[in-house]
């Protein structure tokens, strides 16, 4: 078995570093993400007419309810995922890579499938339109967007596969190595691999992602301490070797 083999120059802990305090970006944003649902009580407007009203009523409330949270904070997932990589990749560099552009992709998706600004500016034209007829073309508008919204449209699904896919690897590869714990390595599998199943099972049923997702949800929280824990450690390792 491979000991601790992971890069340990002085950018790679900067790396480890920030993808530590980034790991506790990401378990702050889950806590986060669940007061928000348990305080609104409401989710994502499931008509436009829905979304341009909560817009109108409460401007703060309706941003949360579209997940304005998520929009900022899930690109983050670019520097945690390559800190990752870069300490697993010394000795599975080929199939590290794959994990890696598997997440890289999905993350690109995620962002290109934002349509916050787009539902806002619709939003405002809606409630200044003057005529019937406007209101219901702006109406229609809005509806498209919602069907092709970062979590219901195709590329979503995709998204969510190649991010997954990818974590469910990097995961794999932890077991192969002792950069991080067997315990970490196996919480990773088991969250990434119960979000994996979810969303490749709620294409054919989709009740069935809200269960895997109560599952899964609280194993990332663990997830996110245990990686954050460790790469601040061997970012703090490497150091004392400088």
């Amino acid at each position: 078995m491979i000991q601790n083999n992971y890069p340990n120059d002085k950018t790679s802990r900067y790396l480890y570093r920030a993808g530590g305090f980034t790991a506790i970006l990401f378990l702050i944003y889950s806590i986060v993400t669940i007061l928000i649902f348990i305080l609104i009580k409401e989710g994502y407007p499931q008509t436009a007419l829905e979304c341009y009203d909560m817009l109108k009523e409460d401007f703060f409330i309706g941003l949360l309810r579209l997940d304005i949270v998520s929009a900022v904070i899930i690109p983050f997932y670019y520097l945690l995922f390559f800190s990752l990589y870069h300490a697993l990749k010394k000795d599975y560099e080929l199939i590290a890579k794959i994990a890696l552009f598997c997440i890289l992709a999905g993350i690109t998706i995620f962002i290109s499938g934002l349509n916050i600004i787009e539902l806002i500016n619709l939003s405002n034209k809606y409630h200044a339109a003057a005529s019937v007829e406007i209101k219901q073309q702006l109406v229609a508008a809005g509806e498209a967007i919602l069907a092709s919204d970062m979590w219901a449209s195709t590329a979503a699904k995709f998204r969510g596969i190649l991010i997954e896919s990818g974590a469910v690897i990097l995961s794999y590869i932890m077991l192969k190595t002792t950069v991080f714990s067997k315990i970490n390595a196996w919480v990773g599998l088991v969250a990434h691999g119960f979000d994996l199943s979810s969303e490749v099972l709620s294409i054919f049923i989709p009740a069935i992602k809200d269960i895997f997702t109560t599952v899964a949800g609280p194993l990332y929280m663990v997830w996110f301490v245990m990686i954050a824990l460790r790469l601040i450690k061997i970012s703090y390792d490497n150091k004392k070797k400088q």
